[in-house]
């Protein structure tokens, strides 16, 4: 993939997360507070929404990316085949070894920047409360 492809992710990615934690800042109408303690707080919260919502996303998709849905996958798989054609049974993997061997030419990474982003909103908030405890 092309660096300004990669780079356009990582940036799309951390605008969404800024958008959220301002929604959440002006939603509770943080900028008419003057306390510093109810600011730590509202900051705290406006991060921990879109680091826990990119966070997990990211990691959702890091183990599913993985193989650790295989399983589950192929079940619900062969399950549904059993009300189709024929036909479309005879295309379906036999095993759990031929769906897996077909699967691994298939997968695809690189969902690292919801991840990351997600983790960084999540120390963010972290640090935040940490602020907002000692006030």
């Amino acid at each position: 993939m092309r660096r300004s492809g990669r780079l356009l992710r990582w940036l799309i990615a951390v605008a969404v997360s800024l958008l959220m934690a301002l929604s959440v800042l002006l939603g509770r109408g943080t900028f008419q507070k003057t306390d510093p303690q109810q600011l730590w707080m509202d900051l705290s919260d406006a991060f921990l929404l879109p680091g826990a919502m990119l966070g997990g996303l990211g990691g959702l998709i890091f183990v599913a990316g993985r193989g650790f849905f295989d399983m589950v996958n192929f079940g619900v798989m062969k399950v549904l085949s059993l009300v189709r054609s024929e036909a479309y049974r005879a295309e379906q993997p036999k095993t759990f070894y031929d769906y897996i061997e077909a699967k691994s030419t298939s997968r695809r990474g690189g969902y690292a920047y919801l991840l990351v982003t997600g983790l960084a909103c999540l120390a963010l908030a972290g640090l935040f409360l940490v602020l907002y405890l000692n006030q």
